[in-house]
């Protein structure tokens, strides 16, 4: 596979970047929102992308779920905190002078039984383990958070792409045995060709030849940043394609792409894609992106390969993805323009943290529980917010 210097671009493809930076250009007014509200965009996003990953991979996990496993997730690491600290205050020597320590010191003081009640609690929650589609769930999560921190680095390194693959396989007990590791057998991927409709297979690189490729190709896209020979998007594009068809990673590959897709625009200053999910509007032309990537990847290897098909949807997906925030972000103002302060207050706090309940609706506005229960009534009416669950675990999810 041997990337261009400069990949063929038509009318088309000059069409859709030009509306790419239009959209770009309306969207500076989100400098204007509060932190609070970014903050909030940002959560929504990425409670969509983790369920669009997932669903794009033929795992049938939805929004809600993926939102009970990331609290599920958040819960373990918040009582992995406690009980480390709860360990280092009972283990902790006594400091005070003129006291000598030994093995048999106990000066350490003691848990109250309040304390012992919730550490005991904590570590209930860990009985509840994940399932295999959790498991992916959960990696791809923290994986998301880890390209975020990786957004201001000015070069993507091999080892990189190993962290990457390695956080987005932790919690999958039966990859762990190749998480962050090159393949070390084939891993051929069979599809519908969309010319011949005949059954075929993309090949994907040797797994003794697909180290040197992926260096080959993160060498092309340093030198496409400092040496720019076309449009970065038409960079980003060919980098996914030419990583789709390496296929360096013995499985997570297609996930691998999503994330990378992410990072690089991220890194290339579209800052959209960390307010609305880019995996969700694939999702939205699912088979219309398996087809354009297909096509393009079945003669990557040619000489002339084809990249217009693929370049082509990644553009005009990239489109429709800014012009849906553009009017999600209009329609918001209208919508709390509209709204009594504690209807809006409740759907902020619902974007915030992702869901909302009856008790922490009273916690944080102070307001009495039967004017709340008519606000949350008439916002789940307007489709505002849905609702799930029964009495007492009644929560709530922003639409």
């Amino acid at each position: 596979m041997k990337l261009p210097s400069s990949l063929p671009i038509s009318a088309l493809s000059v069409s859709l970047i030009a509306q790419i930076h239009e959209h770009k250009g309306a969207l500076r007014s989100m400098s204007l929102l509060t932190p609070e509200k970014l903050q909030a965009l940002r959560q929504v996003a990425t409670l969509e992308s983790v369920g669009a990953s997932m669903r794009l991979g033929s795992v049938d996990l939805s929004d809600a779920e993926v939102n009970h496993t990331i609290c599920m997730l958040r819960q373990r690491q918040q009582s992995s905190s406690f009980i480390e600290e709860k360990a280092t205050t009972v283990l902790e020597p006594s400091t005070a002078p003129n006291i000598p320590t030994s093995p048999y010191d106990f000066s350490a003081e003691l848990l109250s039984d309040y304390e012992i009640d919730e550490l005991l609690m904590h570590q209930s929650s860990e009985v509840r383990v994940f399932n295999a589609d959790e498991e992916q769930a959960a990696g791809y999560f923290e994986a998301l958070n880890r390209a975020f921190d990786w957004v201001s680095i000015e070069m993507l390194r091999e080892e990189q792409l190993h962290e990457l693959h390695r956080t987005l396989l932790k919690h999958s007990k039966k990859d762990v045995w190749h998480a962050g590791k090159y393949k070390a057998s084939a891993n051929h991927r069979s599809f519908n060709n969309p010319d011949t409709g005949a059954r075929s297979q993309l090949p994907g690189a040797n797994p003794l030849e697909a180290p040197a490729k992926l260096r080959n190709l993160l060498q092309w896209l340093q030198g496409e940043r400092e040496h720019p020979t076309q449009h970065p998007l038409l960079t980003i594009a060919a980098f996914i394609a030419g990583f789709h068809a390496i296929r360096p990673y013995q499985d997570g590959n297609a996930r691998m792409g999503l994330l990378l897709t992410r990072l690089l625009l991220l890194q290339s200053g579209y800052s959209q894609v960390a307010y609305a999910s880019l995996e969700a509007q694939l999702e939205r032309d699912r088979d219309a992106f398996y087809t354009a990537l297909d096509r393009t990847l079945a003669g990557i290897y040619n000489p002339n390969p084809h990249w217009e098909p693929w370049t082509a949807f990644f553009l005009s997906s990239l489109v429709d993805h800014a012009r849906r925030l553009f009017s999600r972000l209009e329609r918001d103002k209208e919508i709390f323009s509209a709204l009594p302060k504690l209807s809006s207050d409740i759907v902020n706090l619902a974007r915030e943290h992702g869901r909302v309940t009856m008790a922490d609706a009273i916690r944080l506005t102070g307001s009495n529980r039967n004017t709340l229960k008519l606000h949350f009534r008439k916002l789940v009416h307007e489709g505002r917010l849905m609702r799930h669950g029964m009495g007492a675990g009644v929560w709530y999810q922003p639409r």
